[in-house]
């Protein structure tokens, strides 16, 4: 599996394999929702099969009718006869009383055997010189339909808005002396609002419903819209013809009068005058929802009297515009009924009939569906799972390339991904619409390959899409290449970095927060303090406080690294990562400076590791001719010699081999201690008592010294954490120390105290020496108190115990004050 990750083979087939399976489990749903929508599941073969050539019946036949109203009766000859389509064709929508066994009864047909009406397929339609035939793919052969929408509409100017006295109906005049029926009449009376509506066969207006009864209104409205405009593609002008019932104390008996009027079934404007209203009564008119005129401006006529009758226009496909023109379809008026009964073809006798005959393609597909029924949930449950499967495998390989386990992003992976995934849904809605707009004009083989190519398109892009996302997911962090993201992480950074150092900015927020008010209330009273200008003034203040407020966390960082680094670390580095230009500048010279620092430490650090070293080397190489004098020293001092001379040599020698083997010792311990090589084994020590049983040890030496020894510790026992060999070496070594250089008949001070939670051990004696030298001096290998060197000591006892205290965690304090020798051992308290 992790070979074929990185194969571009194996991810070209998956690819392909996608693409097919997904093709296959799409038609699968779409031919399974088509069968479950055409009853295929719950219908026999033979009914279904009876469906299918009703519908071929009427796509036949509205062909055979359009070709006969068109006079293409020849067409209709040469087209059906290689099908298995008998037809007659009818005038008129109704077969009632009709013999259809009588020749004279159809306008054209192509059979000749005895029919019964019961045998037959039935279809009427209603044919004018707009009408077309257009075909839609669908389920079971599709459909066929006939539309009369032409765009055939002639404007023509209204010259006048007549009333005619004789019917009381209202006309538009238009500049031929034409009369067009005004369709829609809104008006008011006694203070309630009447709608009419003109109905064309009556030639009165009619339908006046109450307000509230809107849903009823925009029923009948529609309805009779429809009536109005058969086939004329206007929408027309749909006011509510409702009435509004509301109290009019003042007109009781004309309001009921005029209640019963229009609950009359038609109405006219003169049959106002039967209820004592006159037309100056009325108030505006509001004509087909656009005019709006009084009564007083119409102009009256008389139609019938005038002898205009034949002028009243007699198409009812018009409607007034928005700029008061009367747009006419005068086409459409040549109008036909046609029915055509059809002989629908027997099962067996399609067997061997024209592959071209529809019929036969249609008894063909239901056999194939009814072949294909059960099956297609196979196929869909099969190239759903390969389909899943090529994506899974599709995701998983994302971003894999042979020989390396790295993640490779393409260069569109670099893109931003909110800006990808715009281009992809600008992309998408791209091919859909190109898919909607064809589908109008190209045929149906056509479009279904432009559809099948435009989904597979469609597809090919989220899938795209969908693995750019997988390898930045892989990536890590993908949030960070998005548009949003890079326009919002700086404002973010700023707003994390005035919150972790809000401690330190929020006096300086707080004084310019409190210039830009005084500043806007000021500006506030300018005179030409537009709310242009307030942006403006108000994006400045947000710029240069940004900056200021950086430039300060910036300032922050240089103060805080120098003082780190004058504290003694050498290791820290300042951030200079997104400092200006001057500030990084100066954040590296800083750093330069600490990296020298460093170098001269490390280098001093290596001078002393190498002075150890050879120290150690060389008293490895002493301590062996060393042993050896010594051992012979021994063997003499067994041996009787005679010569008191050579005793007395005998003797000299044996203490400066002793006091050169005592120097080598302290300069091997010396090293070990200083370079960390020695073994600390810490325990937990009573201080008090251990440091009394080895001062007791140094008893005889301090009265032969002359020394007053004062030794002072708490009453309850006090612990510590300790190496015992180690510290008792360090106590050795000072009170050596004082006993070897401290003034005769002094006292010694000894003292343990507890403070906090330390333990400190000072040993404070007077010198018998001068001592002109710093204690840090003091500190240092090979010095001595007794700068004429006339005691014996190597001068390395208070560096050794200075190393052992560090070894042990603890620390060590030297004071000089005059001839005051002052040592400080300090313990962190065990409790217990």
């Amino acid at each position: 599996m992790k070979k074929w990750k990185g194969s571009t083979a194996a991810k070209i087939v998956a690819w392909i394999l996608l693409t097919v399976s997904a093709v296959l489990c799409a038609g699968s749903v779409l031919a399974m929702i088509e069968m479950t929508n055409g009853d295929i599941y719950t219908d026999s073969e033979d009914e279904v099969r009876k469906d299918a050539f009703s519908t071929v019946a009427n796509r036949y036949s509205l062909l055979a009718a359009y070709n006969y109203y068109n006079g293409a009766s020849e067409e209709n000859e040469k087209y059906f006869s290689g099908t298995s389509f008998q037809y007659g064709i009818i005038e008129g929508d109704s077969i009632e009383e009709l013999d259809l066994n009588e020749e004279k009864t159809y306008l054209e047909r192509n059979f000749s055997q005895k029919v019964k009406e019961q045998d037959l397929h039935i279809f009427s339609m209603e044919l004018n010189d707009n009408t077309s035939i257009s075909y839609k793919s669908g389920f079971l052969m599709g459909y066929a339909y006939i539309s009369n929408h032409g765009q055939t509409y002639t404007s023509l100017y209204v010259d006048k808005i007549c009333y005619d006295s004789f019917s009381g109906i209202l006309y538009y005049k238009t500049l031929d002396n034409e009369y067009f029926p005004v369709q829609y009449v809104q008006f008011e009376l006694q203070g309630k609002t009447y709608y009419l509506f003109y109905d064309f066969l009556t030639g009165q207006y009619m339908q006046r419903y109450d307000v509230g009864d809107t849903g009823a209104f925009a029923e009948t409205t529609a309805e009779t819209t429809a009536v109005n405009n058969v086939d004329s593609g206007k929408e027309g002008v749909q006011e509510p013809l409702v009435e509004e019932l509301e109290e009019n104390a003042e007109a009781e008996e004309e309001a009921a009068a005029l209640q019963q009027l229009l609950a009359q079934e038609t109405f006219n404007f003169n049959m106002l005058e039967e209820v004592g209203i006159t037309r100056n009564q009325i108030g505006m008119l509001l004509l087909d929802g656009v005019r709006e005129i009084s009564m007083a401006e119409l102009v009256s006529i008389d139609i019938e009297a005038s002898g205009l009758s034949g002028n009243v226009a007699q198409t009812k496909d018009y409607y007034l515009d928005a700029n008061y023109t009367l747009q006419v379809d005068y086409k459409g008026e040549n109008r036909k009924q046609y029915t055509v009964v059809s002989v629908i073809p027997e099962e067996t006798a399609l067997a061997k009939g024209n592959p071209e005959d529809m019929f036969v393609q249609a008894d063909k597909f239901v056999r194939l569906i009814y072949c294909w029924r059960y099956p297609v949930f196979v196929v869909c449950i099969l190239s759903l799972a390969l389909a899943v499967g090529s994506f899974v495998f599709l995701l998983s390989a994302a971003g894999h390339r042979k020989n390396t386990d790295e993640i490779i992003l393409l260069p569109t992976d670099y893109a931003w991904l909110d800006l990808f995934f715009g281009i992809f849904c600008i992309a998408e809605i791209l091919l859909l619409f190109v898919m909607q707009e064809f589908s109008y004009e190209l045929p149906e083989n056509p479009f279904l390959f432009l559809f099948l190519l435009a989904g597979l398109c469609m597809g090919w892009l989220l899938l795209w899409f969908i693995l750019s996302f997988a390898v930045r997911y892989k990536q890590g962090k993908w949030w960070r290449n998005t548009l949003i993201y890079t326009m919002t992480a700086p404002i973010g950074r700023f707003l994390r970095m005035v919150w972790q150092n809000i401690d330190f900015l929020w006096k300086w927020i707080f004084i310019l927060v409190f210039l830009a008010f005084c500043e806007f209330m000021g500006l506030l009273m300018f005179q030409y303090a537009t709310g242009t200008l307030i942006l403006v003034w108000f994006m400045e203040k947000v710029v240069l406080y940004v900056l200021f407020l950086y430039g300060l966390v910036q300032m922050k960082k240089l103060k805080e690294g120098g003082e780190k680094m004058a504290a003694g670390d050498l290791l820290y580095k300042i951030d200079t990562n997104r400092m200006a230009k001057d500030f990084k500048r100066h954040g590296e010279n800083l750093n330069s400076i600490s990296e020298g620092m460093s170098r001269a430490v490390d280098e001093r650090m290596k001078s002393e590791r190498f002075k150890t070293e050879l120290i150690t080397n060389v008293s490895h190489d002493i301590k062996t001719p060393l042993t050896s004098i010594i051992n012979y020293v021994d063997l003499l001092e067994k041996e009787k010699l005679e010569n008191a001379t050579a005793e007395e040599y005998l003797e000299v020698l044996e203490r400066q081999s002793g006091r050169l083997k005592k120097l080598i010792e302290d300069l091997i311990e010396a090293s070990k201690a200083s370079t960390g090589n020695l073994a600390v084994h810490l325990e937990r020590l009573e201080a008090g008592v251990f440091m009394v049983q080895t001062v007791g040890e140094f008893e005889e030496k301090t009265r032969a010294a002359e020394l007053d020894l004062q030794i002072k510790k708490p009453e309850q026992p006090v612990y510590i954490m300790a190496d015992g060999r180690h510290f008792w070496r360090v106590i050795d070594n000072l009170m050596n120390n004082i006993c070897k250089y401290a003034q005769p008949g002094t006292r010694v001070y000894i003292n343990m105290e507890e403070k906090g939670n330390k333990v400190e051990i000072t040993f404070r004696n007077t010198s018998k020496y001068p001592l002109n030298i710093s204690s840090d001096e003091l500190m240092e290998r090979f010095v001595r108190g007794d700068s004429s060197r006339n005691t014996e000591g190597s001068g390395l006892g208070l560096s050794i115990a200075n190393s052992l205290m560090e070894l042990m965690g603890g620390t060590f304090r030297l004071h000089v004050d005059g001839d005051l020798f002052k040592v400080v051992l300090e313990f962190e308290m065990k409790y217990q």
